[in-house]
């Protein structure tokens, strides 16, 4: 018996780290895909293809670890939890935009203006991580000296006013004056912006998504916290293995383990109709936009707002006790006692059979 059950358990450690070997190996297909330039693939598809790999690897990591695909939602009480689920939501989104956002940068080609003494302007697609130099070369306002051991400016113009060792960015102006011009005001207030980013890494993560991610993170550490100041009243699992997906909506105590719980909810409503409009505004970044992506979508001010009042909402219902004074087991309440039995009745006595006289 203890040999089968050391080769059961080896050949499931050994199939879950194949499958976790197999999917890195496709994430690493999906990115080196990602980096080729002239590649027709769709930097939405890249982002979904990230999206339910990291989901597939999460899966496979939790069943792996507890045995049950979902089992990275189930928390000490052996029961599925919401601020276990929204916070892995929200963290496998915002990093699969991330990457697919990195990746479109870095195949994306610059669009630079150049004017000037460059006649007539030009519009010019440069490669990520050019210099102004570069553009410049392919302009023909730096030309190779006779002896091909260095590059100088062809006559006319005046470049010691522009820095040729500067990353371009994407919609960048750079303008080159002539000899003994100076450059226009516009153009030295422009070269001292940031247009974009001059890296495929320097992508911006909202403030917004920065708040939301704290308040969820609350939520997660705070949740356990007041649990435990609860724990003769909580009701818990013997094992994961009685997880139900209706411990997402359903009370947590021996008052209400059976009832509906609004404050859960209400936060599942919240979780999913922001996650899904996050999702979308990330569709239409990657749908709709053709120059480098500097930053994710932000979530609007209210809208983060209304999530803080949801997990406020969630964490006070917590804390407020629902009724029962000792520690119960799952299946201690499930099921109430059967009633005692009923003594059998005692049949009556047959009628007295009167005489005739």
């Amino acid at each position: 018996m203890t040999q089968r059950t050391q080769e059961s358990d080896a050949s499931w450690v050994t199939r879950h780290v194949v499958a976790v070997v197999g999917i890195l190996i496709m994430i690493v297909i999906v990115v080196v895909a990602g980096f080729q330039p002239n590649t027709n693939f769709p930097a939405f598809w890249i982002w979904l293809i990230l999206l339910g790999l990291f989901m597939a690897m999460t899966l496979v990591l939790s069943r792996a670890f507890t045995r049950r695909w979902l089992g990275i939602l189930i928390d000490e009480r052996n029961k599925y939890s919401l601020s276990r689920f929204q916070m892995a939501l929200w963290t496998l989104i915002i990093l699969s935009s991330f990457m697919a956002a990195v990746l479109a940068n870095v195949r994306l080609n610059l669009l630079v203006y150049v004017g000037g003494a460059v006649d007539p302007p030009q519009l010019i697609n440069a490669s990520p991580g050019s210099l102004v130099s570069d553009v410049l070369i392919y302009v023909g306002v730096l030309q190779a000296n006779e002896s091909n051991t260095g590059w100088n400016s062809v006559e006319g113009v005046d470049l010691s006013q522009i820095n040729l060792a500067e990353p371009v960015k994407d919609g960048q102006r750079i303008y080159v004056p002539r000899t003994g011009e100076s450059l226009p005001l516009d153009s030295v207030v422009r070269s001292q912006v940031e247009i974009s980013p001059t890296t495929p890494l320097s992508i911006q993560i909202p403030g917004e998504v920065w708040v939301l991610l704290g308040i969820s993170t609350t939520s997660l550490v705070a949740s356990p916290l007041i649990k435990g100041q609860k724990s003769n009243v909580i009701v818990q699992n013997h094992t994961a293995s009685e997880a139900r997906f209706s411990d997402l909506f359903k009370g947590e105590e021996s008052g209400n383990f059976n009832l509906l719980d609004l404050s859960k909810l209400q936060m599942m409503y919240f979780t999913l109709i922001v996650i899904g409009a996050y999702m979308i505004a990330v569709a239409n970044m990657f749908l709709n936009t053709n120059t480098a992506i500097a930053s994710l979508p932000a979530l609007d001010g209210g809208v983060v707002a209304m999530l803080g009042v949801s997990h406020a909402g969630y964490l006070g219902n917590k804390a407020v006790k629902k009724g029962g004074d000792t520690f119960v087991q799952a299946d201690a309440v499930a099921d109430p006692p059967p009633p005692p039995p009923q003594p059998p009745a005692i049949p009556a006595p047959p009628p007295e059979q009167g005489g005739v006289g």
